[in-house]
């Protein structure tokens, strides 16, 4: 069986498919990791980004205009956040 697109697994996740999210933050943690690192923070405020980059996404689940582009999506917000702090 096919691994679901990005988009379907969006759509779920946004009406409370735990298993879609799941699946989700399986597929991207990898890269919210690498954006967090490259800022160079601290261990703690790294764990916070990242945390914080995945809350994100849970408040705009059912608004992205291009679920396809959830890579760029993370990695912008994670990039955001790391300025922030």
């Amino acid at each position: 069986m096919a691994d679901p697109s990005t988009s379907d697994l969006v759509r779920d996740a946004a009406v409370g498919d735990q298993r879609a999210w799941d699946q989700l933050v399986e597929r991207y943690s990898r890269l919210v990791w690498a954006v967090v690192r490259g800022h160079r923070l601290g261990q703690a405020d790294a764990a916070d980004v990242w945390q914080t980059t995945w809350l994100r996404l849970v408040e705009h689940l059912g608004r992205l205009r291009n679920p396809d582009q959830l890579a760029g999506w993370l990695s912008t917000t994670a990039r955001n956040e790391c300025l922030r702090v």
